[in-house]
């Protein structure tokens, strides 16, 4: 990363929340946009103004690392008209990609969504993105990465009460049971969020831009992943789940093979499920009293 100017959209989302203080972790200067203008403080005690994203097109800053992450997410898509929601995504990947236009990047890295392997607004909304900025990387000849983030694991994780990783360790930091909904098989990957981004700045940083490629982690069942989480923290496991049902498995999970090739070229050995276990928990009861 350098001392080289980074700016941030999405600043408040969990991956813009890992790459800012990631970046101010590295001293490099960072302009970071989001929503609405909010005072950041970073886990160090450092505050940064968190600017709203119409701001950015009067930065003027040139060259600098773009780590794009703002985009309406798959909730926003049930709470207004698909039309609308389309466009306002639209509104805000054409701010972006005219401001490289204009003041040029350094590297792009644009996260993208597992869903963007499937239909729905937002799947399509995130191909749409892929393919605008892989043109435009193409176009002025500026490495950019996209990756299809499937599931994260480790610190700033949010929406705590639908991801399910944060709703098993919530339980067990709070005495237990463990409520889990599905009444089907429901199989997830995680990927450490430090992973993402430092396989996501590793290949930028050697001018890469590798074909799109998803974010990937130990397959494990929702039941076993309570065990798991269970064993890290010490904790006894009691399951809630309704009468099981032998339907069809929930399977959301990334290719393995170009992820882990790009780690290990990296040489960066992606975090056990153990170890993202242990760091999401880690988080969580820094942040909550339980």
């Amino acid at each position: 990363m350098g001392k080289h100017p980074v700016i941030i959209t999405g600043a408040g989302g969990w991956l813009g929340r890992a790459a800012l203080e990631l970046v101010l972790n590295s001293g490099a200067e960072v302009y970071a946009f989001g929503a609405s203008g909010r005072i950041y403080e970073a886990r160090n005690g450092a505050q940064i103004a968190i600017r709203p994203l119409g701001e950015l097109a009067d930065l003027g800053v040139r060259d600098a690392l773009v780590l794009h992450m703002a985009f309406l997410t798959r909730e926003h898509a049930g709470r207004m008209p698909e039309a609308d929601y389309r466009a306002a995504n639209r509104a805000i990947s054409h701010s972006v990609a005219e401001y490289i236009g204009r003041y040029g990047a350094r590297g792009v890295f644009v996260p993208s969504s597992g869903a963007a392997h499937g239909a729905g607004p937002y799947g399509e909304g995130k191909r749409e993105d892929e393919e605008r900025f892989g043109d435009l990387g193409q176009r002025l000849a500026i490495p950019t990465v996209c990756m299809r983030v499937f599931n994260l694991a480790g610190p700033f994780i949010n929406k705590l009460e639908s991801y399910a990783l944060a709703c098993i360790i919530r339980d067990l930091q709070a005495g237990g049971p463990v409520r889990l909904r599905a009444n089907h098989p429901v199989w997830r990957g995680y990927a450490h969020v430090a992973d993402v981004l430092a396989i996501a700045l590793g290949l930028l940083a050697a001018g890469e831009s590798p074909t799109v490629f998803d974010s990937w982690g130990e397959p494990v069942e929702l039941s076993d992943l309570a065990a798991r989480a269970a064993n890290v923290l010490g904790r006894p496991l009691t399951i809630e789940r309704p009468a099981w049902q032998n339907g069809a498995a929930d399977v959301y999970l990334g290719d393995a093979t170009p992820y882990l090739a790009h780690a290990a070229r990296l040489g960066r050995q992606p975090a056990t499920l153990a170890r993202q276990i242990a760091d999401t928990a880690d988080y969580l009861g820094r942040c909550f009293s339980i």
